[in-house]
């Protein structure tokens, strides 16, 4: 979000105003930070639709929250996760002949109808669900994506799930930015980082410190995380919570290797290097020009540089002496680096 824009009301330049603020949606209250301009020559206050948007996406993420209500990116992944188009599954789960679409689309169902949604992820309860609306199927439509559910239960049987050793939460919450961590996302960033950086930075220190401050900065100006990832504040700043399986999962899979870097001293560095492909369907424009953001603003300084503008953070400043988990709702519009 533009600091800095024109005034509708006169010829003067209007500045970027945050203030905590309190707004009521279906009647409970949600605490946040409000955008909005303040005109220096005519005095006059206003929003744009970009710092509504910011504000009420604030609203949204504390409702679903608050009700366990899925985010439109789970939503849309347990309809593909059963191959099933939008509409076949309102008639499974009984939304009506859209409602399914719009939920995917950001519409936020009730919370009743949230729990429903919920409930179908599991492939069992999704099962005995199926089997109930067998009557809105051709016999092989419903014979194929019942043999889908069949496999996903047994899979889920065999495989373990990536996402609970890489993250502390695995579900959207504060602690995530409100997105549900994603491997394929963060392998991206990881790489894509170490690709674009300069080479004899690309520690774990001053990686940590990049994906803190991409996910942060997004959150800033787009109400979400990234990468879904938590962080933590320690002693040389913001990291991923589980950093360390992060990167023994990026060696394991190959995506990325690590070499040493002899220093002056006599002692060794450990530095990574990739040569992984960028998967940029993975990710929104809004996400690719935050990175591209991150790569101009830290590609080429050193570890210890980042790591002191991330001890200037008032999240790393309060939280960091009991090496507490940062809330992007309570610190990213606090952000100073970026």
């Amino acid at each position: 979000m533009k600091k800095k824009i024109e005034c509708p009301y006169c010829d003067g330049t209007a500045n970027l105003h945050k203030e905590a603020k309190e707004l009521t949606y279906r009647k409970e209250v949600f605490k946040i930070v409000a955008h909005f301009y303040k005109c220096e020559k005519c005095k006059e206050e206003f929003t744009t639709t970009e710092a509504d948007t910011i504000s009420l996406t604030q609203v949204h993420n504390q409702y679903r929250e608050k009700n366990n209500i899925p985010f439109p990116e789970e939503i849309a992944g347990i309809r593909q996760k059963y191959e099933l188009s939008a509409s076949k599954m309102s008639d499974v789960l009984g939304l009506g002949a859209n409602g399914y679409s719009n939920y995917e689309n950001g519409e936020i169902p009730t919370p009743a109808f949230g729990n429903l949604i919920s409930a179908a992820s599991e492939p069992q309860t999704f099962l005995n669900l199926l089997d109930k609306a067998k009557e809105h199927f051709s016999g092989n439509a419903f014979k194929k994506v019942r043999e889908r559910v069949i496999y996903i239960l047994q899979i889920a049987r065999e495989s373990k799930d990536i996402c609970s050793t890489l993250n502390v939460y695995n579900e959207p919450n504060n602690y995530t930015g409100y997105k549900k961590p994603v491997p394929g996302k963060i392998a991206n960033l990881v790489t894509y980082y170490i690709q674009h950086s300069k080479p004899d930075f690309n520690d774990k220190l001053k990686l940590n410190k990049q994906l803190f401050f991409t996910d942060f900065t997004h959150y800033k100006n787009f109400g979400t995380s990234i990468s879904g990832l938590s962080y933590r504040a320690i002693k040389y700043g913001p990291v991923p919570a589980n950093y360390d399986n992060i990167y023994a999962y990026l060696e394991n899979e190959q995506l990325i290797s690590s070499q040493f870097l002899k220093l002056s001293n006599g002692g060794a560095r450990e530095v990574f290097v990739s040569e992984a492909d960028f998967d940029k369907n993975l990710f929104t424009e809004e996400e690719k020009e935050t990175i591209h953001t991150i790569i101009e603003k830290f590609g080429d300084i050193s570890t210890w540089d980042i790591v002191d503008l991330s001890h200037e953070e008032k999240a790393w400043k309060e939280l960091e002496a009991n090496k507490e988990l940062i809330g992007y709702q309570d610190y990213a519009f606090e952000l100073k680096a970026v």
